[in-house]
């Protein structure tokens, strides 16, 4: 039997079909040959006078026993997944990842890189290095977050999360809670520090991710005994009269250092591409309220109090800023508004069924707003970095008069007058109308 011209064709379509499924992945990589990435820190290092780059990055890697019921004690449940901090140094950033051929089979994969930590020091001396490797480097995605440390990236790579299995899923929910509860500190990811430092006019503001040792003692991270000095008996054994006879009997040695875990508050303020300095919690909320970027948080207040007996926590706060260009220079005018609950009231000391007590509350709240944002704008001009990017504003609005002082605007910066006005609604006082007042 004869096939048709039709016919013949859609046998040829047939076939070229299954040979295209059949063909696989050209370029494929499989997950046996390579090390999946989570956490990435940079340091600078120096070494007999020479300055190196340090590359520490937490690698996945597949328990090989578990608790009961997993695949390593015969449950026929699924391996627990670990991570590991390993690392590896060269001249510059890119010759420090290449290095890591030296010492490991498998090659990096950043694909599923979720934070990147910058070592203080390395922060100092400038950042620029390491945001233009990850900016060029194909599979660090823009949503990275990225993080500068006190101390080391080495030291914050290696510590352990206290809630979380990997170490780069509890950084990553702690910005994201902070910025939708707390507002203490300055989120940024990758597109976020590419963007303000390739912008005249903007400095990069980044969470400061700091390390310690938790107080708890049931801390998951801590264990073990406490540091200091304990009295070991390597033999274990005693003489007739109770007494210690092993060979390290009565010795006094140090007690292993405790673990440490790590927490995300304030920010690190760069001008240029360098560290300038740090942000408290208090100041990072002015500069979020500044630029718009707080969506909760809880504002302490003292009400007919010489001490701090009542808490508004806001959920919503939108943000006006307009530059104000006049022969006396530049005036930021600052415009905030939100609502929020009252959360706390020691000793009854709002009446929130008086009118005037609720006023009065809300212009108290109002004022510890503005002490914040004032404090930030000080803080920040102080050391010359327009975390706020009001010279990028100015630019946007008067390109003309951008033009003139573009050269000097690190010195003109420090001028610029910030005048804050915040508007803040108590819309209701909680569960209860009155307060608990005790007896």
């Amino acid at each position: 039997m004869q096939m048709s011209s039709l016919q013949r064709i859609i046998a040829l379509a047939l076939v070229s079909v299954m040979l295209l499924a059949g063909a696989g992945c050209w370029d494929r990589k499989e997950i046996n040959d390579l090390n999946v990435v989570t956490l990435i820190g940079f340091d600078r290092i120096t070494d007999s006078g020479n300055s190196r780059v340090l590359l520490t990055a937490r690698i996945l890697k597949s328990g090989a026993t578990g608790a009961p019921g997993t695949a390593g004690m015969g449950g026929g449940g699924t391996p627990p997944i670990t991570s590991l901090a390993v690392s590896a140094e060269g001249e510059t950033v890119a010759d420090a990842a290449r290095n890591f051929y030296l010492r490991f089979p498998r090659q990096l994969y950043l694909g599923h890189t979720l934070g990147i930590v910058i070592g203080e020091d390395l922060a100092r001396q400038g950042i620029q290095q390491v945001i233009e490797f990850a900016d060029r480097d194909p599979l660090i995605r823009y949503q990275t977050q990225v993080v500068v440390c006190e101390g080391t990236a080495l030291e914050a790579i290696q510590a352990s999360p206290e809630f979380e299995t990997l170490a780069a899923t509890e950084l990553v929910k702690m910005i994201e809670h902070d910025t939708q509860f707390v507002s203490k500190s300055v989120p940024a990811d990758l597109f976020q520090v590419v963007y303000d430092l390739l912008t005249p006019g903007r400095d990069a503001a980044l969470p400061r991710m700091r390390l310690f040792t938790p107080p708890e003692q049931g801390s998951s991270v801590r264990k073990g005994p406490p540091s200091g000095t304990v009295e070991i008996d390597q033999a274990g054994k005693k003489d007739a009269n109770g007494a210690k006879t092993g060979e390290n009997a009565g010795v006094a040695q140090t007690a292993a250092p405790e673990k440490k875990t790590f927490s995300v508050d304030g920010a690190g303020v760069f001008q240029g591409d360098r560290l300038a300095g740090w942000l408290n919690g208090k100041e990072s909320m002015g500069v979020l309220f500044i630029t718009g970027q707080a969506h909760g948080g809880a504002v302490p207040f003292a009400f007919r109090s010489p001490e701090k007996n009542a808490s508004f926590v806001f959920s919503y706060a939108k943000t006006k800023i307009s530059p104000v260009i006049t022969p006396g220079g530049i005036t930021v005018e600052v415009s905030i508004k939100g609502d929020g609950t009252l959360s706390e009231d020691e000793n009854a000391a709002i009446d929130v069924m008086k009118e005037s007590d609720v006023k009065a509350a809300q212009q108290l709240i109002d004022q510890e707003t503005q002490r914040y944002c004032q404090e930030a704008v000080a803080k920040c001009q102080s050391l010359h970095s327009d975390a706020f990017g009001f010279g990028d504003l100015v630019h946007r609005t008067n390109p003309a008069f951008w033009k003139q002082i573009r050269d000097r605007w690190q010195n003109y910066y420090p001028t610029v007058k910030v005048q804050v006005k915040a508007d803040f609604t108590i819309e209701n006082a909680g569960a209860n109308n009155k307060p608990v007042e005790a007896q």
